[in-house]
């Protein structure tokens, strides 16, 4: 169960009542690890895109590698980058702040960056044009109202509102390379693995959880992790290619 302290304070005839504000003790526990591939790593070595439909975007950057699968080879195993891990089941029926700073969606070298991402609910998106071209940003939603809009101009910017739902794509018209997916989470625990593989989910509490892992290629696998409170495990997901 998870602890939360109450401080009351009485004086005087009739008295004064006073309470302080819960806090969440235990919420100090950690899960952490890897997403692995298993696999022949060879058959999805990165190809070049063909950015030849606009000049703008071979001058900004000359070459972009494809981004559905990227594999660290160098580790033993090899693992995987662009995995988002979240928690998908086990958490307390709480209410989560999303962060006061807002998360920036990127369209630099006619790339999206991130690639992956989850955006807490309520959390401020700011929509960036970064490259002196015109992008479109369609976004293909499931629960989310259909966002699709241009951005004819570098250095211009939108603010977009979304609600929880699962992973969904935003591409851009104008570049048929270009793509991202994003999830909306009413929690704080997610993350997306950088390029060792790795994921870090800080301050839960103590619990048994469902771990979740979703892959634009490799589908979706999960880990069933117990945590107490200030522990830190050690859990890695693994995906097999097919």
């Amino acid at each position: 169960m998870t602890r939360f302290s109450i401080l009351v304070l009485l004086s005087g005839v009739g008295g004064s009542f006073a309470v302080a504000s819960s806090s969440w003790a235990d919420d100090n526990a950690v899960i952490k690890g890897k997403t692995l591939f298993k696999g022949d790593a060879g058959a999805f070595k990165r190809s070049v895109l063909d950015t030849s439909k606009d000049p703008n975007c071979a001058k900004s950057k000359a070459k972009i590698g494809s981004y559905d699968v990227i594999l660290n080879t160098k580790a033993d195993p090899v693992t995987i980058r662009n995995v988002l891990v979240f928690v998908k089941e086990g958490l307390p029926d709480r209410k989560w702040d999303p962060p006061a700073q807002p998360l920036k969606l990127t369209q630099h070298g006619c790339e999206y960056d991130p690639h992956v991402f989850g955006i807490m609910e309520g959390q401020k998106l700011v929509i960036h044009n970064g490259d002196d071209t015109n992008h479109n940003i369609h976004f293909l939603p499931k629960k989310n109202e259909e966002i699709n809009f241009t951005q004819p101009k570098k250095d211009m910017e939108k603010d977009v509102t979304l609600v929880a739902e699962d992973v969904f794509k935003i591409k851009c018209d104008v570049h048929p390379w270009m793509g991202a997916y994003a999830q909306v989470f009413k929690h704080p625990f997610f993350a997306v693995t950088g390029e060792d593989g790795s994921f870090e989910l800080k301050g839960l509490p103590p619990g048994k959880y469902v771990v979740g892992a979703w892959h634009e290629k490799f589908g979706a696998q999960t880990a069933t992790v117990e945590v107490a409170s200030g522990e830190t495990k050690e859990s890695n997901i693994t995906f097999e290619a097919k």
